[in-house]
């Protein structure tokens, strides 16, 4: 796209409308020379709208719409970043476009101000507020630095995408993206630390002895998700072996399981004081691995699972109602292995 480089820092870079000056007595004044960035992008230059034929836009507003067009379905096809916006997905999935409609216009409005249009106004939240999601309840749960990593990644993809490989240019993109870092990154502690993390407690379950905050927290969770499933019809028949167990009182398969899975799930929330030496999810998920795998799982299975772990929130306080984000958080951890658990 032409300008696609300016275009692109046009995203991010706030520039002043630079003003006319007359020449050195005052006298003949030259006509006032639109140099902004929005002016580089075609200014207040009216052209067809190829979205609504018969009406026109500016030539530096439909730059900017078709940039933020395109950057969303490249973010909304990123698996680490799209879970951050569930709302906007699902409306997407059931071809309600009016929540993709609302963003496209708001972030087109805030870049065209930023770029010194003159025309248009921002009258939409900050940007701190926006990537708030006690504030904003369509930003599902708070950016990290993993996931604006992952944005900055994914402006370079969409610059290739249009032939912009040069490293010359990429790499002031990156630094430009960078700047937005301390307004979009509103969680730096791990979801471990957030969970109690190293603080030590008693164990409730080994009298006299302790156990990090964190590490509770994520077994009783699991615990509660393993009887969740027990009772789980469509469910059960991949659990054949370990049901059979615990219906003869033997609870060794089931201790091995919720300590193997709090292990997992304590070291990929930022435990550091933990390991896991499990199987890998591929292999612990492969019937002709794993014999306690009585089938491969499908799509199904996996979303059944991950209703049932959120109903073990539930069960220990954590629910939608009165912690969307973190509930949000977890599924979105869980969801983020369906590439390795779905073999069917």
């Amino acid at each position: 796209m032409k300008n696609l480089l300016r275009i692109l820092m046009a995203l991010l870079v706030v520039m002043t409308t630079a003003m006319s000056c007359s020449d050195d007595d005052g006298e003949d004044m030259e006509m006032p020379v639109d140099d902004s960035l929005y002016g580089v992008l075609g200014g207040t230059t009216l052209v067809d709208d190829p979205n609504n034929p018969g009406t026109q836009i500016e030539q530096g507003r439909l730059n900017l719409r078709a940039v933020v067009d395109s950057t969303i379905f490249v973010i909304a096809a990123d698996q680490r970043l799209s879970p951050y916006f569930e709302v906007l997905l699902s409306e997407v999935g059931n071809n309600n476009l009016s929540g993709f409609a609302a963003l496209s216009s708001s972030l087109t409005d805030f870049f065209a101000v930023a770029t010194g249009a003159e025309n248009f106004t921002y009258s939409g939240m900050n940007m701190t507020d926006a990537h708030d999601p006690e504030v904003n309840s369509r930003m599902s749960f708070a950016a990290d630095d993993a996931a604006m990593d992952a944005f900055i990644e994914d402006v370079v993809a969409g610059a290739a995408k249009n032939g912009v490989t040069d490293p010359d240019i990429i790499q002031p993109i990156g630094q430009l993206l960078e700047s937005l870092r301390d307004v979009v990154v509103q969680r730096t502690e791990t979801l471990y630390a957030r969970l109690g993390g190293t603080t030590m407690v008693d164990d409730p379950n080994n009298s006299g002895q302790m156990i990090e905050q964190g590490r509770l927290t994520f077994r009783a969770v699991v615990d509660s998700t393993i009887f969740v499933i027990a009772a789980d019809q469509r469910l059960q028949p991949y659990f054949e072996v370990l049901l059979s167990e615990v219906g003869n009182n033997d609870l060794t398969g089931f201790a091995a399981l919720s300590a193997s899975l709090t292990d997992f799930f304590s070291v990929a929330a930022g435990a550091t004081t933990q390991t896991y030496t499990g199987l890998s999810m591929a292999d612990a998920h492969d019937p002709s691995v794993n014999s306690r795998m009585a089938q491969a799982a499908d799509d199904a299975a996996m979303d059944a699972f991950i209703e049932d772990a959120v109903q073990g929130l539930a069960q220990n306080g954590v629910t939608v109602e009165n912690n969307g984000p973190l509930v949000r958080e977890i599924g979105a951890l869980i969801n983020s292995l369906r590439g390795v658990v779905v073999q069917r």
